[in-house]
């Protein structure tokens, strides 16, 4: 007798159901780093790619007198409403939170610091390297754009140098975001880990802020002072990084080529043994 299809399936067992109800586990970007090194330095490259273009982009307006400038009239003129004398003398503290002294100081006091507690001045010396070379850098950008500052706030302390990039913004981001990575591999608890780093982006936030309170500083050379020195922080991090994982393969490609030599000497070629005999 012919059987009638009722609609249901073969069933499986009980196992095989179950192997198949469980959703299916993706691994993370944590994973992928972990068994990639290379991968995160080289995304961080990517960034800094990124980040000279977009600083490019900036500096070509500025030069240019493009469309850029029309809106740092319109914001320089909405935090003009900000201004009182209370507000103006705070921000004129403040501000000496990205002063190239100060925050070279508290770079080599950092560095000292973090290089006897963790017994390794590599990483630490990337914090003198980043302050050095963004205010290097800075400098040879303001002499090459040579923009003129904006009127200042009343009260505010007046600035004789060139404008783009800000040296204030550029300095905090190179300094307080490197220092706040650094940190990273030294602490371990979460929100510690969390608070260092909200601390250091916190600090070149205010410190950009404060050079449009005191009006020194179009926005826009507040944001090519940040660009610049998350490049230089970013830049220097990830090429460290990426030297560390290849240290390595620098090691086994020079111990390779002793034992081709060690076997190259004590097995000469056949004319050396007839040169010998």
């Amino acid at each position: 007798m012919p059987m009638v299809p009722t609609g249901e399936g073969p069933r499986s067992g009980d196992g095989h159901d179950r192997e198949e109800r469980l959703p299916e586990s993706h691994a993370s970007w944590r994973d992928l780093a972990s068994w990639y090194p290379w991968f995160t330095p080289a995304l961080g490259l990517l960034l800094v790619v990124a980040g000279i273009n977009l600083f490019g982009e900036l500096a070509e307006q500025v030069y240019e007198h493009g469309a850029i400038l029309g809106l740092d009239r319109r914001l320089l003129e909405m935090v003009a409403e900000l201004r009182t004398p209370t507000v103006i003398a705070a921000f004129n503290v403040i501000t000496y939170l990205g002063e190239g002294a100060v925050v070279f100081s508290a770079a080599v006091i950092a560095a000292v610091w973090l290089g006897t507690t963790t017994h390794s001045w590599g990483r630490p010396m990337l914090l003198v390297l980043t302050s050095g070379g963004t205010a290097l850098t800075v400098f040879l950008l303001k002499l090459t754009i040579a923009r003129p500052r904006p009127v200042p706030a009343p009260n505010a302390a007046t600035e004789d140098s060139f404008a783009f990039p800000s040296g204030h913004s550029a300095h905090s981001a190179a300094v307080y975001l490197m220092l706040a990575i650094l940190l990273l591999g030294v602490l371990r608890g979460r929100w510690s880990r969390a608070g260092v780093v909200t601390l250091g982006i916190l600090l070149m936030l205010i410190t950009g802020f404060s050079r449009l309170v005191l009006g020194v500083h179009s926005p826009s050379d507040v944001v090519a002072g940040w660009l610049l020195g998350t490049i230089f922080t970013i830049g220097l991090v990830s090429l460290h990084t990426l030297s560390l994982q290849l240290a390595p393969l620098r090691s086994r490609l020079v111990e390779r080529a002793k034992r081709s030599d060690a076997e190259r000497k004590a097995d000469p070629p056949e004319g050396d043994r007839r040169h010998e005999t």
